[in-house]
C-alpha cells in the first residue's frame, strides 16, 4: 500500500518533533513596534496567506523539479531536517521509486486547500499532472524552518474536488 511508508515516516517525524527542546531558552525580548514582512504565525489553524502559500509552492515545486531531473539528493534537500534525521537518502530514493513515481514524470503541479497551523506547520493538497497524462493528488505536510518551508512528508490521496 502506498500510504504505509509515508504514514510511518510522518508518525516518526512528528513524534520526534514533539520532544524537541525549545531552540532559545533566553527570556523573550520586549515587543518591537516595527513592521515586518515575515509571514504571520497563526494561533489556530486557518487558511494560508498568499506569502506562505507561495513559499510552500516554491519548496514543493523545487523538490518535484529535482525528482523530475533524477536528482534525488537535490530533492532530499527540500525535506525537513526531522525527516532527514529519520530517513536516509537511500530510503528516500526507494520510497519515491516504489510509491511516488508519478513525481518523477511530473509535468505540472498545483496547490489547493492550504492550511497553516501553530508552531510553523502547514499542509496543502498538491495535484500533479504527469507527462503521460496521469493526474495524482497528494497531501503534503510541511514545516517552516530557518531555511524556509521544508517537507515533512506526503501521502497520495483521492482527488479533491470542489463539488458539483
Amino acid at each position: 500500500m502506498k500510504l504505509a511508508p509515508w504514514a510511518v515516516v510522518i508518525a516518526i517525524v512528528l513524534s520526534s518533533c514533539a520532544g524537541e527542546a525549545p531552540r532559545d531558552a533566553s527570556p523573550p525580548a520586549p515587543p518591537v513596534e516595527e513592521e515586518t514582512t515575515e509571514p504571520s504565525v497563526p494561533s489556530a489553524p486557518g487558511p494560508c496567506d498568499v506569502d506562505n502559500e507561495r513559499a510552500m509552492s516554491q519548496s514543493i515545486g523545487a523538490q518535484i523539479n529535482a525528482l523530475r531531473a533524477g536528482d534525488y539528493a537535490g530533492a532530499y534537500e527540500w525535506a525537513a531536517p526531522a525527516f532527514q534525521m529519520n530517513v536516509p537518502l537511500e530510503n528516500f530514493e526507494v520510497v519515491i521509486q516504489d510509491g511516488y513515481s508519478s513525481l518523477l514524470e511530473a509535468r505540472s503541479h498545483t496547490l489547493s486547500d492550504c492550511v497553516l497551523f501553530p508552531q510553523d506547520l502547514g499542509n496543502t493538497v498538491v495535484t500533479v499532472r504527469t507527462v503521460s497524462g496521469g493526474v495524482f493528488t497528494y497531501y503534503y505536510e510541511l514545516i517552516n524552518t530557518d531555511q524556509g518551508w521544508r517537507i515533512l512528508g506526503a501521502a497520495e490521496i483521492a482527488p479533491v474536488s470542489s463539488g458539483t
